[in-house]
């Protein structure tokens, strides 16, 4: 639960006595409307996330998508077969190959993806609370687009840099 702001107090308060029009037409009782849209408000409202290193985002990689993803990306893992996993080793062929204005919009579509989930997060979660959209970005651009069947996606170790 979020803490009471300044903008759940106000968004609680109705104008001028008056409740909006559009909570009038919901069947719930107006404040219990107002109360979850102000605090979907204030909850929406946070602190971004702290942006990440290469490394940071191959240890993301190893502790939130392995189970689907699989360790080197290829989505052979039961719940990755199961869900229709994307395969990042044959996505990253068939990007090598693209290239041009297409494969930009591949990285927006796969960075989209990760930050706001799939399927209503069914399929995927959103992991938007914990990666900026600059480092969705750099996950498929450094990690994902990177990937190769075998090799597996982690953090290098200390002093070493990642290949």
């Amino acid at each position: 639960m979020c803490p009471t702001s300044p903008v759940l107090q106000t968004a609680l308060t109705p104008a001028r006595g008056r409740f909006p029009r559009a909570a009038q037409a919901w069947p719930l009782p107006q404040p219990v409307l107002l109360l979850a849209m102000a605090t979907a408000l204030a909850c929406a409202g946070g602190e971004p996330p702290k942006a990440k290193s290469v490394q940071e985002l191959r240890a993301f990689y190893q502790q939130n998508c392995i189970r689907c993803h699989g360790l080197d990306g290829s989505a052979h893992t039961p719940d990755g077969k199961r869900l229709g996993g994307m395969d990042f080793t044959v996505v990253t062929e068939e990007f090598r190959q693209a290239g041009g204005p297409g494969s930009e919009r591949e990285i927006r579509r796969m960075s989209r993806g990760i930050l706001n989930g799939i399927l209503f997060g069914v399929t995927m979660p959103s992991w938007k609370a914990q990666l900026s959209p600059e480092d969705a970005q750099r996950m498929v651009k450094e990690i994902l687009l990177k990937a190769a069947l075998g090799k597996v996606i982690e953090p290098a170790p200390e002093g070493t840099s990642p290949q």
